[in-house]
């Protein structure tokens, strides 16, 4: 079987979790198929540049737009949204994704982030049959971000609706996620699932001490408006050292120094920066509990699945595709863009004693197994079968977690 996946970005270009999990799926799937990616280099145009990556035939393509998406940083509004609405027809791209495609012959086309490609490569199937992995929002607006414009935004998801009527079944990393699109209008004739993200690393709790009391509380992601930072930083703020010992605030973004200079006169406050992998999970298994305060609605949860991986609880918002990823949702959620909300859950943690906090953690741990490479694997091979024989008759439900 030869598949030929599209995303915007492979690796050594990654933004975030949408490439890593593109790569994640690819390399699982080198066993048991012939498989390829399309993506777009950084060059605007000449030839595809190909490559092989852990058994990956690569393809780069002249990005042939305004610029290219992995030179995203920096550009403002305007630039981004011009380039985004090049995104919904440009036939320079999906020629030379068509004339690619006729050469591969490939029996599978799975698409990802289309950003830089568009929703109008779908009209250059070469006959394969196409399915698509929702990783953003990137379909229902030029700024994949909470939707600013609902007029432009409306626009943009009626011209994607319209070129998604030629997929054959479409998943979504979340049931947030996936219900977003089909509520706007997307995917009308395709099949639908939930398949959650694969999140690598191993599963391996680390050594707390669970009746010591100050508790030390971490956060790892973008330091941005939207992630939250601010409201769990006043939480954490409200509480006694005797209650929070530590916050480690991990990463990097707008917010950080501003954030980092109004904790300046409490020594509880740390801000390492963005950190290797490696880092983030020694630190991340230090902590006794992580945040994941997001108020926007994230896709999906990945560094919930990864502080599971070390043993470490997470309380999160209850937003987006974050439900569908937090184990024992009932206890762990909070409601978005509420410091007092955090706070709580923060003293609720404080007071568990040492044998509930083991047994969230056996649970933590029980509950990441469920997104492995492994069952990645066997849900996409499935979905794969059953799309080439024909069948598409899939319920809409969430893999782990509710479709809200």
């Amino acid at each position: 079987m030869r598949i030929v996946i599209v995303s915007s970005l492979y690796t050594p270009h990654i933004i975030g979790g949408a490439e890593i999990s593109t790569q994640i799926l690819a390399e699982a799937l080198v066993p048991v198929a012939d498989v390829h990616v399309m993506t777009l280099g950084g060059h605007r145009s000449g030839s595809v540049r190909k490559e092989t990556i852990a058994g990956v035939t690569v393809h780069r393509l002249p990005h042939h737009n305004l610029y290219w998406i992995g030179e995203s940083k920096g550009k403002g509004v305007l630039p981004k949204t011009v380039r985004r609405l090049v995104d919904l027809y440009n036939p320079r791209i999906i020629g030379a994704a068509g004339k690619l495609l006729r050469e591969l012959r490939p029996d599978l086309i799975h698409t990802q982030n289309l950003s830089g490609f568009g929703p109008g490569v779908w009209t250059a199937s070469a006959g394969a049959p196409i399915l698509h992995t929702l990783r953003d929002y990137s379909l229902l607006s030029p700024v994949s971000s909470p939707l600013g414009n609902p007029a432009l935004a409306k626009l943009y998801a009626m011209t994607s609706g319209g070129f998604s009527k030629r997929v054959a079944a479409v998943v979504g990393i979340s049931g947030h996620i996936l219900k977003r699109h089909t509520d706007a209008g997307l995917f009308s004739k395709a099949a639908r699932l939930v398949i959650p993200n694969a999140v690598e690393g191993r599963i391996a709790a680390a050594d707390k001490d669970f009746d010591r009391k100050p508790l030390r509380i971490g956060y790892f992601g973008r330091i941005e408006p939207e992630k939250g930072v601010r409201e769990m930083i006043e939480a954490a703020r409200m509480l006694p050292p005797d209650v929070v010992e530590s916050v480690v605030i991990c990463g990097e973004g707008s917010q950080r120094e501003e954030l980092a200079a109004s904790c300046r006169q409490d020594n509880r406050f740390r801000f390492p920066g963005k950190v290797k992998p490696e880092e983030a999970r020694r630190l991340m298994a230090e902590m006794d509990a992580n945040f994941v305060p997001s108020i926007w609605e994230e896709p999906f949860g990945r560094v919930i699945i990864e502080s599971y991986q070390v043993g470490t609880p997470v309380y999160a918002s209850a937003v987006g595709g974050i439900p569908d990823a937090v184990a024992s949702p009932d206890e762990f959620l909070f409601r978005p863009g509420s410091a007092t909300a955090i706070r709580d859950k923060i003293m609720a943690y404080h007071v568990k004693s040492a044998e509930q906090k083991r047994r969230i953690q056996a649970a933590c741990l029980e509950h990441c197994r469920k997104f492995t490479q492994a069952s990645l694997l066997e849900r996409h091979l499935e979905l794969y079968a059953r799309t080439l024989s024909g069948g598409g008759d899939y319920a809409v439900s969430a893999a782990y977690g509710q479709v809200q």
